[in-house]
């Protein structure tokens, strides 16, 4: 368990990426500060029992939760190849509280429910449109709270849907992330895109 939210984050920013990137996915790593920042949070709260990584990809918030003394963990992700490369990250840095299901988190019904969902859903660019709504609905069916990563533009819209379904959000965190080259598409040295990082719950 780390002392620190920075070592958390240094941590995480070791842990490897996609080997093979899906477009269509809208496969990027998880921002390290922003996977640190929820994971802290939620330790802080007494949140990390019971965790499920949502679109895990490859595994960056189920492996931190694990480094913070989760006792259960699940890595959901539709893509094989992602799921792979969180197996092995995860028994390199010796998380053996997490497990893996290969899964389409938009359709996915689970009997048990868990404390707390962490997810950096698609943000429907490449995706079919909506699928970032999608993936909070299912967050907020399977989990008592939810941190989950939207596009700073769509922070009006999202905390709409959130109280459409009986939850409150509110912002953690508002950052820009830098993406480097990964698809043809990408022409600058670095992509710069503006995201906030939310805090989901019921309302009291």
């Amino acid at each position: 368990m780390f002392r620190s939210k920075k070592e958390l984050e240094l941590f995480v920013e070791k842990l490897p990426v996609f080997e093979k990137p899906k477009q269509r996915l809208e496969q990027y790593p998880t921002d390290a500060g922003l996977v640190a920042t929820a994971v802290w949070d939620a330790h802080m709260r007494g949140l990390l029992a019971d965790v499920v990584d949502l679109g895990c990809g490859t595994g960056r918030f189920a492996i931190a939760a694990a480094a913070m003394g989760a006792r259960r963990v699940l890595c959901i992700d539709v893509d094989v190849d992602a799921l792979r490369v969180a197996r092995r990250a995860a028994e390199e840095a010796g998380a053996s509280a997490v497990d893996f299901l290969n899964a389409d988190v938009t359709k996915i019904e689970l009997r048990r429910r868990f404390h707390v969902a962490f997810q950096n859903p698609p943000f429907g660019i490449w995706s079919p449109r909506g699928t970032d709504i999608a993936f909070l609905a299912a967050a907020l069916r399977l989990a008592d709270v939810v941190y989950t990563i939207h596009k700073l533009p769509t922070l009006e819209y999202v905390a709409g849907k959130v109280a459409q379904l009986g939850f409150e959000l509110r912002v953690l965190e508002k950052a820009v992330i830098n993406i480097k080259p990964m698809y043809r598409h990408h022409k600058k040295r670095l992509h710069k895109v503006e995201v906030f990082l939310a805090f989901v719950s019921r309302r009291a």
